[in-house]
């Protein structure tokens, strides 16, 4: 299928930065294949869709880079807690009640929201197979899934099996080509040596990578040193973990060292500042960690500790947050913040084809509408992304030139049914 996006202000990648420009997109099946002034039409294109562009806005779809998804179901009910007193006295017990449908449901909820806020491509970490597989597969988006891995030693049997769970989804849904999987121990507090290093041996026989929780409380710290002797980045760094593709999840606690290990090994770091801030983890150090040059993402974490996937929400509070900790305006800048939800997120997937909109790259972009008080007058619309937007500006979404979204409707999920099966479930598991 053709689409023609017309006369649409876009987002578009300039040098280190980015520039808008009013411009029409041409899209041939999943590719952008270009982007021209309105007076530069190609010859002979025949689209078999327009959108009209007028008072709207083009963008790169947005890539969360960590997230829970089926966590969904717990949004708004555990809240106020410290971070190990949310996980260990709340979630846990919360999700040892869990059924499939529960986690289907919770995941569908998730892409919803997802969906309707801009976002095109997310890291998971769940807790199951099959179900949240499924459930994200039959969304549309695209994702990389991992089963979060818990145990001790090598011949833990729960351990053993959750490695098994992740192999299961990719052999079972690994045609999809909107999906791809990871190896997803979960944390060094919830695994030892012997059981990192099988993780790490099942990631190098089937080709994948890693993420993996880390640095994220000061108690983490603490226990790391106190049983090892040194950081949690050190000890990782040490087994030879970061000697492959790894997506790190937190990265609050590092000190200079950890920041100079992750940018020499190149791994991403996936900040979730509204998370963090909100369990009372504390604040990444973002600017340093840029200035050093670790390839910083940007991510959500799950609903129950967010206590939404919508990506503009956490551009903001990256910027705001990290601008009165330092007490320095231009600490993290809405265009450096603007690359980390879409371009350095999608290298942290291995999306080498998406996070820009480009000629040759697949088309998967977000359409929002600028006529609205929040974005009036238009004076830089990337400023108006990062300080000014809050998610509801998503009027369209397509991913490898499919409409997931038009017009706020997303005709291939039921939300009345979604709504009602998640409200359903938790008044079984926290009634």
């Amino acid at each position: 299928m053709n689409t023609l996006i017309k006369e649409i202000t876009a987002v578009l990648p300039d040098g280190d930065g980015y520039k808008t420009e009013l411009c029409d997109i041409f899209v041939t099946g999943d590719t952008i294949a270009k982007i021209a002034k309105p007076s530069n039409a190609p010859e002979k294109y025949n689209a078999d869709k327009v959108i009209d562009g007028g008072g709207k806005l083009a963008m790169p779809g947005l890539i969360n880079a960590h997230t829970h998804s089926y966590m969904s179901l717990f949004r708004n009910s555990a809240d106020d807690l410290m971070f190990h007193d949310w996980l260990f006295g709340r979630i846990m017990p919360m999700e040892d009640k869990l059924v499939w449908n529960d986690l289907y449901w919770g995941t569908q909820l998730a892409c919803l929201e997802m969906i309707k806020t801009g976002t095109t491509a997310f890291l998971d970490m769940n807790i199951c197979r099959d179900a949240v597989t499924k459930a994200i597969s039959e969304s549309g988006l695209k994702a990389v899934i991992t089963r979060g891995l818990v145990g001790n030693g090598k011949n833990d049997p729960g351990g053993l099996e959750r490695i098994e769970d992740t192999l299961y989804d990719l052999r079972t849904y690994g045609e999809n080509r909107r999906l791809a999987f990871a190896m997803g121990p979960h944390a060094i507090y919830t695994t030892d040596r012997e059981y990192l290093e099988l993780v790490m041996d099942k990631a190098a026989e089937h080709g994948l990578w890693i993420n993996v929780h880390l640095s994220e409380s000061v108690k983490e710290i603490e226990d790391c040193y106190k049983e090892h002797g040194c950081s949690p980045v050190e000890y990782l760094d040490g087994m030879g973990m970061f000697d492959f593709h790894t997506v790190a999840a937190h990265c609050v606690q590092l000190s200079d060292n950890d920041i100079n290990i992750l940018a020499k090994k190149n791994v991403y770091a996936a900040s979730c500042p509204i998370s963090n801030a909100k369990l009372g983890n504390g604040f990444a150090r973002i600017p340093d960690m840029l200035n050093a040059g670790v390839k910083t993402a940007l991510g959500t974490d799950s609903a129950a500790s967010n206590n939404t996937l919508n990506m503009f929400s956490d551009m903001t509070f990256m910027a705001l947050c990290h601008k009165g900790n330092t007490r320095t305006a231009d600490a993290v800048t809405a265009r450096q913040i603007l690359k980390m939800a879409t371009e350095t997120g999608a290298e942290a997937l291995g999306l080498t084809n998406t996070g820009a909109l480009k000629e040759g790259m697949r088309a998967d972009i977000a359409i929002l509408d600028m006529n609205v008080p929040s974005f009036q007058p238009i004076n830089d619309p990337i400023a108006a992304l990062c300080y000014s937007a809050n998610g509801s500006e998503v009027e369209s979404l397509m991913i490898d030139g499919e409409l997931l979204m038009e017009n706020r409707i997303i005709p291939h999920m039921d939300e009345e049914k979604i709504y009602y099966e998640c409200n359903k479930a938790m008044e079984r598991i926290d009634g």
